[in-house]
């Protein structure tokens, strides 16, 4: 099972908010769950290093194209266990701005379910595709960015139903633990 972990890239966090993203990530990797992030710093750098805690195995979708450009980027590099980069032959691979939404429609594709925490539009283009893919999304209460309003505006304004199931929990161990259930039914 994979979970990715989406949200503020800022360097600048609240030492809260900071420490629920690394709740959520322990809580992820206790589970057997892989992480899966975008490569960037800020909350979902925090995930990994709590993941790391518990000995879980993270990946990195990177905006990059190998790892000196994401060392590049000053993006994190440690408890990542495999990075996965955007494609050379990919025809806008030197476009910044193009790069990262490929990276994010690989990267929720390639989870089960997605966990929000703060963000920005990066992380609302993340929460949409999760969205249209039919996706299981844990929203990190109280977390500010999109988890504030946004996600709940566009969800009432909505006419199309996809599947995606949508959980908002201001516990992060709860938050997690909703997810699972979800993703693993008792039969």
């Amino acid at each position: 099972m994979k979970i990715g972990v989406y949200g503020s890239a800022d360097r600048a966090m609240n030492k809260t908010i900071k420490e629920k993203a690394q709740k959520i990530g322990y809580a992820i990797a206790k589970s057997g769950a892989i992480l899966v992030t975008g490569g960037c710093p800020g909350y979902p750098e925090e995930a990994v290093l709590g993941a790391k805690q518990a000995h879980g195995q993270c990946i990195a979708f990177s905006p990059a194209l190998d790892l000196a450009s994401h060392k590049k980027l000053n993006y994190p590099t440690d408890g990542f266990a495999k990075f996965i980069f955007i494609p050379k032959k990919y025809q806008y691979a030197k476009h910044a701005l193009l790069v990262k939404p490929y990276r994010n429609v690989s990267s929720v594709a390639y989870v089960d379910a997605a966990i929000f925490i703060s963000g920005s539009i990066g992380s609302m283009n993340e929460f949409t595709i999760a969205y249209f893919l039919g996706k299981t999304i844990g929203v990190l209460e109280k977390t500010g960015g999109i988890t504030k309003r946004a996600i709940k505006v566009l969800l009432e304004d909505l006419d199309k139903k996809t599947g995606a199931k949508v959980i908002f929990e201001s516990d992060p161990t709860k938050l997690v633990e909703v997810i699972l259930r979800i993703l693993t039914p008792s039969p």
